[in-house]
C-alpha cells in the first residue's frame, strides 16, 4: 500500500479505486487571508451541544458557544490569535515548513473517509461540490460574501440543508485543498479501518 497526494485541480487524476482517503489544509501561500482560515479551522467547533441526564427521565439539553483558548489561566488567549502572532513573528521559519513539510506528517485532517471509488468520492461528491460553493453566483457563497463571520451552522439553518464536507470546508479555497489516498486492492471491511482511523485523528471537520 502506498499514500498518493493530490493537491487543487490535480484531485481529478485521483483514482476509480476503492480505498481510504484524508483531506488537509495546504495553501500555496501564508498571508493574512490564509492565517484567518487557519484560524476558523483552529475554533472548530464553534459551538457544543450539553445533555445532562436527571432524574425521572428528565434531561437538561442546551448547545452553547464556546471560545477556543490557550494557555493558562493568567495568559489564557484565543488559540487562533496565539497561532496568528507566532506566524507573523516566526515566518522565515513556518511558512516554507507549512508549504512544504507540515501536511500530512504534522497536521490533523480535515476529513478522514473511505470509499469503494475513490474519483467519485473524492472528485465528484467533496471536490466539486466545494467548487460550485465559491462560484460567484452561488446563493451560499453571497451570503457568506455578505456574512463573513457566519458558522457552519448558520449556513445549514438558513438554506435548511443537511452538513456536507463542502459545507464545512467552504472556509478552504479549493486550490489550497489536498487529500491523501491510499487504494486497497485486497478485502477487508473498510469502515472499521475508517473508524479506527477518525477516533485515533479527530478529522477537523467530522460529525461522527
Amino acid at each position: 500500500m502506498e499514500i498518493i497526494e493530490f493537491q487543487g485541480s490535480r484531485i481529478v487524476d485521483t483514482p476509480k479505486q476503492q480505498g481510504v482517503y484524508a483531506w488537509y489544509y495546504r495553501p500555496s501561500v501564508l498571508d493574512n487571508r490564509e492565517v484567518e482560515t487557519l484560524g476558523k479551522l483552529i475554533t472548530t467547533p464553534s459551538s457544543v451541544k450539553t445533555e445532562i441526564a436527571m432524574r425521572y427521565d428528565l434531561m437538561w439539553e442546551t448547545n452553547s458557544n464556546v471560545d477556543v483558548l490557550h494557555g493558562g489561566k493568567r495568559k489564557r488567549q484565543p488559540a487562533n490569535k496565539v497561532v496568528s502572532e507566532i506566524i507573523v513573528d516566526e515566518g522565515d521559519l513556518i511558512k516554507p515548513f507549512f508549504k512544504s513539510l507540515m501536511i500530512p506528517y504534522f497536521a490533523k485532517p480535515l476529513y478522514i473517509g473511505q470509499t469503494d471509488n475513490l474519483y467519485r468520492r473524492v472528485y465528484k461528491e467533496h471536490y466539486i461540490p466545494l467548487t460550485e460553493l465559491w462560484e460567484p453566483g452561488d446563493r451560499i457563497n453571497k451570503y457568506l460574501e455578505e456574512h463573513p463571520n457566519a458558522d457552519v451552522q448558520d449556513v445549514l439553518n438558513q438554506f435548511d440543508i443537511n452538513h456536507s464536507f463542502a459545507i464545512n470546508a467552504r472556509v478552504i479555497a479549493p486550490k489550497d485543498l489536498v487529500v491523501c489516498i491510499c487504494p486497497i486492492d485486497f478485502p477487508g471491511n473498510l469502515r472499521d479501518l475508517e473508524q479506527i482511523l477518525q477516533i485515533l485523528a479527530d478529522p477537523i471537520c467530522g460529525r461522527k
